[in-house]
């Protein structure tokens, strides 16, 4: 009966064994995943931060073409201001000299 004990305890442990190197296996398939997972992560973190810089700089790249935008408006209506005055000032000029 001993003997018996022995053989069904040494295939407990052959079991034990094999469960344990399996166990090992899927740890390193784990801790790989877990790796990859983290330097997702932080990549994610880095172009998260570059986006948020990007929108910075576009706003304000924004705001510059929006100005250059501006300043020929800005220049044609002072000079079309300035000719209405002259004009204006003309006519004046002309009517108040016929009187």
């Amino acid at each position: 009966m001993e003997e018996e004990q022995i053989k069904e305890l040494l295939v407990a442990v052959t079991n034990h064994d094999s469960r344990i190197t399996e166990i090992y296996h899927r740890m390193k398939a784990q801790e790989t995943q877990i790796m990859a997972i983290n330097d997702l992560s932080l990549s994610v973190r880095e172009l998260a931060v570059n986006m948020s810089s990007m929108v910075s700089e576009q706003k304000s790249q924004g705001e510059r073409i929006t100005r250059l935008e501006r300043a020929p408006v800005a220049r044609y209506e002072s000079v079309i201001y300035m000719l209405v005055s002259a004009l204006s000032g003309a006519l004046f000029g002309y009517i108040f000299n016929l009187l």
